[in-house]
């Protein structure tokens, strides 16, 4: 791999970073000022879930072809299954770890259906 290029790994630790980020950013109710704000933040959100089961699915991907291509094998603290069976087994949660990811998506764009239609209203005046 080209020094200049970041690792799949690398990658995904960045992501969860600005995940950690986002966190720490948003802990105060306060850093939402309006209501069109959660909504932005909602709506980006659905957009980094679009993109899970793709990126869930292709490292399966490359394990399966790792493994046709004889290259995986279980080290000393591994399972005490067949390879095949393990990767028959990583693939299966590989699958099911993708199904979340979808079913997250679908929350939030329910959630994204909420917040959209959401705006800003000034408290009403006390009467005294």
């Amino acid at each position: 791999m080209p020094e200049h290029r970041r690792s799949p790994a690398r990658l995904a630790n960045e992501a969860a970073d600005r995940i950690r980020s986002f966190n720490h950013g948003t802990q105060d109710a306060a850093a939402y000022p309006y209501p069109g704000d959660v909504d932005d933040a909602v709506q980006a959100l659905v957009l980094l879930a679009v993109r899970l089961p793709q990126a869930i699915e292709q490292t399966g991907g490359a394990l399966a072809c790792m493994h046709r291509a004889g290259n995986v094998r279980l080290d000393a603290m591994g399972d005490a299954v067949p390879l095949d069976e393990h990767m028959d087994a990583s693939a299966q949660v590989t699958a099911e770890a993708a199904r979340a990811a979808s079913a997250l998506e679908a929350a939030l764009r329910r959630l994204g259906a909420r917040t959209c239609r959401l705006a800003w209203s000034e408290p009403a005046d006390s009467v005294a």
